[in-house]
């Protein structure tokens, strides 16, 4: 079997046509791209093709998802913008897990999942209609703790407190992250 690895100018490969040796070649002058032939399986993902010399190479190892392979200097360069966009995405994964793991109010421990917080909200809600309410919760440790209505309206005001401060602080990261110049301040920022 032969193959005809079909490639632009620069030498990022387009297409790749494999079967008989005549078939083969007859698609890709029929191409009118560039092209060579080889005996041997092409994976689009792990070759280019050096231009002035006509062969294939195989990529370097990839420093990263923010780089983009450069087929002048055949090197990977870092693109800030994708750097900076999968920083801010793992910033704001992180900022989730805080947001959505535990907050702490008066030494007890509280889930604060999505479902937690509808469920505190609604807590805080009947809180504010019936000052006598009186709620037995299950803490995220799983013991049980009585809280009265003004407990509940202050176990609320952490809740809010908890998820604002998450918030603040990845606000905070997201600036230093649009001013971030190179790959090494970016991964300088953590939460």
């Amino acid at each position: 079997m032969t193959t005809a690895v079909m490639y632009d100018s620069s030498g990022f490969i387009t297409a790749v046509r494999t079967g008989r040796a005549s078939a083969v070649e007859i698609d890709a002058q029929a191409s009118g791209q560039s092209y060579l032939l080889t005996e041997d399986d092409i994976d689009l993902d792990r070759f280019y093709v050096n231009v002035s010399e006509n062969e294939l190479v195989e990529y370097p190892s990839k420093p990263s998802e923010a780089h983009v392979f450069n087929f002048t200097s055949a090197s990977w360069e870092l693109d800030l913008t994708e750097a900076k966009s999968l920083a801010w995405n793992r910033i704001k994964r992180d900022r989730d897990q805080d947001e959505f793991g535990e907050f702490v109010w008066n030494t007890h421990t509280f889930q604060c999942d999505e479902a937690s917080q509808r469920r505190i909200q609604g807590a805080v809600q009947l809180a504010q209609l019936d000052s006598t309410t009186s709620i037995d919760w299950t803490l995220a440790d799983n013991s049980t703790e009585t809280f009265n209505s003004v407990e509940l309206k202050q176990i609320g005001q952490a809740l809010a407190a908890h998820v604002d401060s998450c918030h603040v602080k990845a606000r905070g990261l997201r600036n230093q992250i649009n001013a971030a110049q190179n790959e090494a301040e970016l991964e300088l920022i953590t939460w």
